[in-house]
């Protein structure tokens, strides 16, 4: 980049040079002046030009004009700043899935009601059997034949003779018959199922005790027909063991007999 004085600088430069020139030579001149006025008296003159310009030059050169100096060059424009991406929405949470709704319970279906159990009828107690001799006594230990439900000798204890039966007193053994089925109906038990099913029915059992009246075995000869009934007649069993102890004048240490167990509605 050039200075724009530089041309009077130059100039300045020339006409000191040149004046002090002139002045160094005017010097020396008075010295050799001084030396020679004594002889001839002659001198030199010397004529001055104007200031700026050097003796003998031509006309000074004009300025040059200044080079324009050169547009500076625009700054660049600062890129923008990128935009901050956007931050991605949070996906909504999905929502949860409402819960079934429970099925409502069945409705308890209602119990029927149990039927009024038939209050049972007091059976007539049996009349006394006329005692028989020993030798007219029937000592039958089968099961009669089958017989209808009215006419089935329900209180009705046969005794069977056992292995080592001895010959006892007949009226001994019919009132300890009496006495055991005395006991036994106190512990016969109508099952409420069977009679609300309305079952009915005979069962025959056979039973053997020792002396103190303790079952020593017993079997179901002749079932009723419904293994209700049938269960209550053995149920009696355990629960009546052990049956009264057989009289001393019976003179037996077994007793077998049969039963007849009836269950009836009426």
């Amino acid at each position: 980049m050039r200075i724009r004085g530089f041309p009077w600088v130059v100039a300045l430069v020339l006409a000191v040079g040149v004046h002090a020139s002139v002045l160094w030579y005017l010097a020396r001149t008075d010295t050799e002046t001084d030396g020679a006025e004594a002889p001839g008296e002659s001198g030199v003159v010397i004529d001055l030009g104007p200031a700026g310009r050097t003796i003998g030059d031509p006309e000074a050169l004009p300025e040059p004009e200044p080079e324009p100096e050169p547009e500076p060059e625009p700054e660049p424009e600062p890129e923008p700043e990128p935009e901050p991406e956007p931050e991605p929405e949070p996906e909504p949470e999905p929502e949860p899935e409402p819960e079934p709704e429970p099925e409502p319970e069945p409705e308890p279906e209602p119990e029927p009601e149990p039927e009024p159990e038939p209050e049972p009828e007091p059976e007539p107690e049996p009349e006394p059997e006329p005692r028989e001799p020993a030798e007219d006594q029937p000592r039958d230990a089968s099961v009669q034949g089958e017989e209808s439900e009215h006419e089935a000798p329900a209180d009705e204890v046969r005794d069977a003779p056992a292995a080592d039966q001895g010959g006892g007193d007949p009226a001994a053994e019919q009132d300890y018959a009496r006495e055991l089925r005395a006991w036994l109906e106190r512990h016969k038990e109508y099952p409420r199922q069977a009679q609300r099913r309305r079952q009915e029915g005979v069962a025959t059992v056979r039973v053997t005790i020792d002396q103190d009246g303790n079952v020593l075995s017993y079997e179901l000869e002749q079932g009723s027909g419904h293994s209700l009934l049938d269960r209550a007649v053995e149920d009696m069993i355990r629960r009546a063991d052990p049956l009264p102890a057989m009289p001393a004048d019976m003179g037996q240490s077994t007793f077998t007999f049969s039963l007849p167990v009836s269950f009836n509605l009426r």
